[in-house]
């Protein structure tokens, strides 16, 4: 459960700033297992600091980040959307063994995103 937290709080550590002059978008993807839970998501968000947000993906501890140029939209669990200081990003949580909507709707309540099931 730690890391699920960990994840999430990675990929919010990078939503802030000004709004977005551009539609250069960076995309993260973010795997780690704990407990027998493996947790898959995937961020993006929209900014026109494409080097300052490409430096927010990386590996945190058992979390193993990659840069992408999108986020996959097949084996969608749901998303969870962020709003901060003008920018958004959309976390997508993946289907995966142990990761279930009632173990990643709080964590996306608690940071006050929105989360919209797949």
């Amino acid at each position: 459960m730690r890391n699920i937290v960990i994840v999430a709080l990675v990929l919010i550590a990078g939503c802030g700033g000004e709004a977005p002059a551009s539609d250069d978008v960076v995309a993260c993807e973010f795997n780690a297992a704990e407990s027998g839970v493996t947790i898959r998501s995937c961020g993006e968000i929209e900014t026109d600091d494409v080097d300052e947000q490409e430096s927010q993906c990386k590996d945190d501890g058992n979390v193993k980040a990659k840069l992408v140029d999108r986020c996959s939209t097949d084996d969608v669990l749901g998303t969870c959307v962020l709003t901060r200081d003008g920018e958004s990003m959309t976390l997508y949580y993946y289907n995966s063994e142990g990761l279930t909507e009632e173990v990643v709707l709080p964590i996306c309540e608690q940071v006050n995103g929105t989360w919209t099931a797949s």
